[in-house]
């Protein structure tokens, strides 16, 4: 994980700089069970940046699939289970354990929400945008010096083959939300808009690419599972559209990194300061600009399979009839995991599985510049992971095996 201290060209005080524990911020992490979650629980405590850490999460610990490392992180004193999205459950949450030298938490971290692709709009809205506008309120309320909203790069409209040229969509590039996920992410962040201009909330966002790193259970896993089971069927694993559509990645240690540095920037501005959503949001990807072609390569080089693209016919024929299309590749493909699994003696797969969503299956292009990112904070993906490698997925792949998930 890469130390923030040895980012170069920062505008910001440092927080790695060893503060004494009562400069040190007190730390609210909503969905500190989930995957960036714990990641952050990590990471801050590791650094010893934090005075305080409390985990907000639906799901105990002990049911959270964690791995030994985010033991101490994410232990049983820094744990509050509670369900934010239920507004009589907010005073409990945002009081600080009496251990905490602070009287409120200085930043907010909201990590929760609904990750699942295709689900009802109803869910949506009740898991994602009501938790945040709860949080927000009560932030307004306390005078939180900063809320980190977690987004999704998904919002923009796709962009055209100049502006990827350019280095992919801005902060302030056209909204066209292309999953029903990134239409609720927008939604919310719109309503942190609001907020600061009528109650004066301090908020900041991120938007983000495809996130990877050990244990993911995402984009990326999925992929993996599926190059697996053509590996076993010994097929060619083709993908839709071509090599160049880009799925651009972040490692979820560098997407920590940014969103401690977006916080301290956050809480050093004023709500008047930044006066519009596109000056307080962030993008966030890595270096490496992944593309389809990336993958393919990548997959090529760790499995024992040919890869390659389906033609412009096929492609056709799946932009009309995705669903249709979809539903055949899961049927094709659940039944050989499952004896993958079997044949391995895994009786517990855990959170993997290769079934596709058609939503992440669009000809849609996921390319953000991260340009402000770097000027504004400082922040570069770490050393290693500033694109997504062989040695990277690799890791990946280790972190399942010694979690027990993987054939």
């Amino acid at each position: 994980m890469t130390d923030d201290s040895s980012i170069p060209g920062h505008t910001i005080t440092q927080l790695s700089s060893e503060p004494s524990q009562d400069e040190r911020p007190a730390v609210l992490i909503i969905g500190g069970l989930g995957y960036v979650g714990r990641f952050l629980a990590l990471h801050f405590h590791q650094k010893q940046l934090a005075c305080s850490i409390r985990l907000v999460d639906k799901v105990l610990p002990q049911l959270a699939r964690l791995a030994p490392e985010f033991a101490e992180a994410c232990s049983s004193s820094n744990f509050m289970q509670a369900d934010a999205s239920r507004e009589q459950s907010l005073a409990k949450i945002f009081t600080p354990p009496p251990s905490c030298p602070r009287k409120e938490y200085t930043y907010v971290f909201n990590c929760g929400g609904e990750t699942r692709y295709s689900q009802e709009d109803a869910v949506y809205k009740a898991r994602s945008v009501e938790l945040t506008l709860n949080l927000a309120r009560e932030c307004a309320r306390r005078k939180t010096p900063a809320l980190v909203e977690f987004s999704t790069g998904q919002i923009y409209k796709p962009p055209n083959s100049s502006t990827i040229k350019s280095g992919g969509c801005k902060e302030d590039s056209t909204t066209k939300p292309w999953t029903k996920l990134a239409k609720y992410k927008l939604l919310a962040e719109e309503e942190l808009e609001k907020l600061r201009k009528t109650e004066g909330l301090c908020y900041t966002v991120l938007r983000i690419g495809h996130i990877y790193g050990p244990y993911d259970v995402g984009f990326l896993a999925r992929g993996l599972c599926l190059a697996k089971v053509y590996e076993r069927k010994r097929e060619e694993m083709k993908w839709l559209w071509t090599k160049d559509l880009r799925v651009n990645t972040v490692h979820v240690e560098d997407v920590c990194t940014a969103a401690v540095l977006a916080a301290k920037w956050c809480a050093s501005i004023s709500p008047d300061q930044e006066p519009s959503l596109d000056k307080r949001t962030f993008n966030v990807v890595d270096h490496g600009d992944t593309s389809q072609g990336t993958l393919a390569t990548i997959f090529s080089q760790i499995f024992d399979l040919k890869t390659g693209f389906q033609g412009s016919l096929i492609s056709q024929f799946a932009r009309f009839n995705m669903e249709s299309v979809v539903d055949d590749v899961n049927e094709e493909i659940l039944g050989p995991w499952a004896e993958l699994l079997r044949d391995n003696g895994i009786t517990d797969s855990g959170p993997l599985s290769p079934f596709m969503e058609k939503e992440l299956l669009r000809d849609c292009d996921l390319c953000l510049d991260t340009g402000k990112a770097s000027q504004v904070l400082g922040w570069r993906a770490g050393e290693g992971k500033e694109e997504l490698s062989v040695e990277g997925v690799r890791r990946v792949l280790d972190s399942y095996r010694r979690m027990g998930w993987w054939p």
